[in-house]
């Protein structure tokens, strides 16, 4: 038998070896004694009595999701011990951290994958895609207007990039509020204490936009930016051009929707490539269902089928009746389900990554009629979805 639950400092050395082996073997093993509980993440493991066999980290963020603020769970650094792996034991880690989130009623999980088709078998649904950026910094340069001015800034001034941050993720739901130990751990510092270079855009005296990045060999990677509005946007583009002299290449990521090919002189000069983003799950399927906000002045009701690969308790059928905007679900098992879904549908249309159509063109999703879809499509309209943050 084996069992989720915290890891007491005591196995940090363990914590640490597993984590150093499933993500950096090529730097040999662990050296007993370096570990530093320094960063944001609680360390959860999966034990066979006092053995460490496989870990977690589980975060806490508040998130948007349609516009209200929720709590949302985070899962990463999944990984189980080379000598204990094909033993059924990441199935467990991911069932407990699930579990443990539910109980303390954290509607929403998110990851980042190593490999979508892993976690999505474990119903897991992609939140957003990505598109990534490549391009010669000449391509960028000239995109603003020269308004405003950019000056490098130190971890202790990361209250005047909040603001920014917040307006940046104005309307997209997934987007969160950012920690002091968040700025200082993981955005000005990667993974421990390898600085970043952060510049802050001033504009009208005011803070309106910021961009995070590294340079390696000639290549500047874009870790993070802001922008109060498209003016700042363009102006943080700019910025990034001006490099030219030092840089060779430069990548970020934005959204699938970004209008870059839209803004540079020569759209043939940058590269890009859409691929599957984050990651959202469902933890309780009717605390999620009763925490979503629904569009204002909706009623409505519809019977759910759910099936859940992962957490039993999951599995069955549902009521949803919503009043006004405001959810409400009871166990319906004697109730002729009007819906079939899976758990991971049900997550990308609790988030609004998708619509009903594209839910049952994808197979997750079947429906006894029209009818059921249209209330479903008033229930859940789609969002834009975009987390930014890497964990």
């Amino acid at each position: 038998m084996v069992e989720y639950r915290p890891i007491a400092p005591s196995q940090d050395d363990r914590f640490e070896r597993i984590r150093q082996y499933a993500f950096h073997p090529a730097d040999g093993p662990h050296e007993r004694g370096t570990t530093e509980r320094s960063g944001p993440g609680d360390q959860y493991g999966l034990f066979a009595g006092e053995q460490l066999r496989a870990i977690c980290l589980e975060y806490s963020f508040d998130a948007r999701l349609r516009g209200d603020w929720i709590e949302l769970g985070g899962l990463g650094t999944v990984a189980t011990a080379p000598e204990h792996r094909q033993q059924g034991h990441a199935r467990q880690l991911l069932r407990g951290a699930v579990q443990s989130f539910a109980s303390t009623s954290v509607p929403l999980v998110a990851l980042w994958p190593f490999e979508t088709a892993f976690y999505r078998q474990f119903g897991w649904a992609t939140a957003n895609k990505e598109t990534r950026y490549e391009c010669d910094p000449e391509a960028l340069v000239g995109i603003g207007d020269g308004v405003g001015c950019f000056a490098a800034v130190e971890p202790d001034e990361w209250r005047s990039l909040r603001e920014v941050n917040l307006a940046a993720g104005e309307g997209e739901t997934m987007s969160r509020k950012r920690s002091e130990t968040w700025w200082r751990r993981r955005i000005f510092t990667k993974w421990g204490d390898e600085r970043r270079h952060v510049y802050r855009y001033d504009r009208d005296g005011s803070p309106a936009g910021y961009v995070v990045h590294s340079v390696s060999d000639g290549h500047l990677e874009v870790d993070s930016l802001g922008a109060v509005d498209h003016d700042a946007y363009r102006e943080v583009l700019s910025f990034l051009g001006n490099h030219r002299a030092q840089i060779d290449r430069i990548a970020f990521e934005r959204t699938a929707e970004s209008e870059l090919f839209d803004l540079v002189t020569d759209p043939s000069a940058v590269d890009c490539a859409v691929t599957p983003g984050p990651m959202i799950r469902v933890t309780d399927a009717a605390s999620a269902l009763e925490t979503v906000p629904y569009p204002d002045g909706v009623t409505s009701s519809v019977t759910l089928s759910i099936s859940d690969p992962l957490v039993a308790a999951n599995d069955g059928i549902v009521r949803l009746d919503v009043t006004d905007g405001d959810g409400n679900v009871e166990q319906a098992p004697d109730e002729t389900p009007e819906a079939h879904i899976s758990i991971g549908t049900l997550s990308g249309l609790v988030v609004g990554s998708h619509d009903t159509e594209t839910a049952v063109r994808a197979g997750g999703l079947s429906t006894e009629g029209p009818d059921v879809r249209q209330r479903l499509d008033r229930l859940f309209p789609p969002e834009r979805v975009y987390l930014r943050e890497y964990f």
